[in-house]
């Protein structure tokens, strides 16, 4: 176990490399000239010549990948021209409310979806497992953003209930968590619906197989209670053989996040690049994705190794 902890561990080192690598290019490849987009059409040819060296944007772009990666090695992401601070500094910052609203969904629809697909795995080719698969299909058919729309037509415009925007800090002091909880409700639905529909449909089919399994039966034929062997024996297997669907979930609540934060007016990482790259802040948008992709893969090896800690059966490769 130690050993396949240390083996993608350093797995993650050519993820990320691969993954600045296609961000700086794409974003290398994005017409028109980065220094006039910051400084504007009135600025002076000496001053956005100055702008091209400090940002090296006068170098071909691989010279300038192998600049920002030696930076990088030594801790420091740059700094952003629209913000005037350093990168790191200002992803850190609104990293903990995308993690915040992520986190929130990622658990809410996790148990959602797994109640919605051991209630249909129960009640196989019933009424109510078809009710499940129609919600199901609705969830997973729906995309996230139109879904938040939905929901701020309906609780804040119709309803008056909830807020859609509003929240320009997450963690001053003068703000309380039950303002942070009102502004939450609608973004974290928004994703927390969809990926329990994902969830859900994948999970029927992991419970109607466990609920099969020769263990359950015998747990029967034993006279166990049927509350405890689903909760007890069946849950945990389902749970198990979810958790690389929950891992990969977490990808999509985070990518979610971008344009889910844009619509709420939410103070996150993905507001913070949306706007780095109507500014042209190149600094600003790698950094950011980079650190976005590093704490999905780490995500996913922590749910990698909770399967394997809930399943002794299944041994990491």
């Amino acid at each position: 176990m130690i050993g396949y902890t240390g083996r993608r561990l350093l797995l993650l080192f050519p993820v990320l490399l691969g993954v600045s690598l296609v961000v700086f290019g794409v974003m290398s490849l994005v017409p028109g000239d980065p220094a006039l987009a910051i400084l504007g059409p009135y600025a002076t040819p000496e001053r956005l010549a100055e702008l091209r060296a400090d940002l090296a944007l006068d170098r071909p772009w691989p010279a300038r990948f192998v600049i920002w990666l030696g930076n990088l090695v030594q801790g420091d992401l740059g700094r952003s021209v629209s913000l005037e601070r350093p990168v790191l500094d200002a992803v850190l910052e609104r990293l903990g409310p995308t993690l915040l609203l992520a986190g929130s969904a990622l658990s809410i629809g996790t148990v959602l979806g797994l109640a919605a697909g051991m209630l249909a795995a129960l009640r196989h080719n019933r009424s109510t497992d078809r009710m499940v698969s129609i919600g199901v299909l609705l969830g997973i058919s729906i995309p996230s953003f139109w879904l938040g729309l939905l929901l701020i037509l309906l609780f804040a415009v119709w309803l008056g209930w909830l807020p859609a925007s509003g929240m320009t800090t997450v963690w001053a002091d003068a703000v309380s968590p039950a303002d942070v909880l009102r502004h939450l409700v609608l973004p974290v639905a928004s994703l927390a619906l969809v990926a329990a529909g994902v969830i859900a449909r994948i999970g029927r089919g992991a419970a109607i197989d466990v609920l099969a399994a020769e263990h359950i039966v015998m747990c029967r034929a034993r006279g166990i209670t049927e509350h405890r062997i689903v909760l007890v024996h069946a849950l945990k297997g389902v749970a198990a053989r979810m958790m690389p669907v929950i891992g990969l979930q977490t990808g999509f609540l985070i990518g979610g996040a971008v344009y889910i934060e844009t619509i709420f007016q939410w103070p996150g990482l993905g507001r913070l690049l949306v706007d780095a790259i109507a500014a042209r802040d190149l600094l600003l948008v790698q950094g950011g994705v980079l650190v976005l992709a590093t704490a999905y893969v780490l995500v996913n090896l922590a749910a990698d190794l909770l399967q394997h800690a809930l399943d002794r059966r299944i041994r990491p490769a």
